[in-house]
C-alpha cells in the first residue's frame, strides 16, 4: 500500500492474488497515525508491526509518502525490504509525478502501477528474489 502524506491510501496490490481489502482507506489512516505519532513522540520510524500471523513493514520516503507491506515471513531481510520499498516508491513518485502534483482525490490513476511492480521484480529479480514467496 502506498499512503500519501494526507494519509489517503493512493495505491494497493496484493502479489498473492487479486483480494482487495474492504476499506482500504481507513487502514492507510490507521497506518499513517501511527507512523506519524512515532515520529513526534519518540522521534522515531516505525519499522514494523507484528501481528499473530503477519508483519508488516513500514518504509517512509523523504517525501513522507508511505509504503506498507504485508509480510507473513517471519525471516525478513530488512535491508532488501528497505531497499525494494525504496525503489518501488521512487519508481512510483516518477511516474505519478503530475498527477500527485494536482492530487484531486482520485486513486484510480495509481492501478496500472501493478505491471510497473511486476517488471520492477522481473527486471531485478536476483536483488529481491528473497522477498517473493514462491509456492511448491
Amino acid at each position: 500500500m502506498i499512503i500519501n502524506q494526507a494519509g489517503i491510501a493512493l495505491f494497493y496490490h496484493n502479489f498473492l492474488n487479486n483480494d482487495k481489502l474492504e476499506d482500504e482507506q481507513t487502514l492507510a489512516s490507521y497506518f499513517d497515525i501511527i507512523c506519524k505519532f512515532t515520529k513526534r513522540e519518540f522521534k522515531e520510524s516505525l519499522k514494523f508491526i507484528t501481528l499473530d500471523r503477519s508483519i508488516f513493514f513500514f518504509y517512509t520516503h523523504t517525501s513522507q509518502y508511505h509504503l506498507v507491506l504485508k509480510c507473513d515471513n517471519e525471516n525478513i531481510h530488512k535491508k532488501q525490504l528497505e531497499k525494494f520499498s525504496e525503489t518501488i516508491l521512487e519508481k512510483f513518485l516518477k511516474n505519478y509525478e503530475d498527477i500527485l502534483k494536482d492530487f484531486t482525490g482520485e486513486v484510480s490513476h495509481f492501478k496500472s502501477f501493478s505491471k510497473e511492480i511486476m517488471n520492477i521484480l522481473v527486471s531485478k529479480f536476483e536483488k529481491f528474489k528473497d522477498l517473493l514467496i514462491i509456492e511448491r
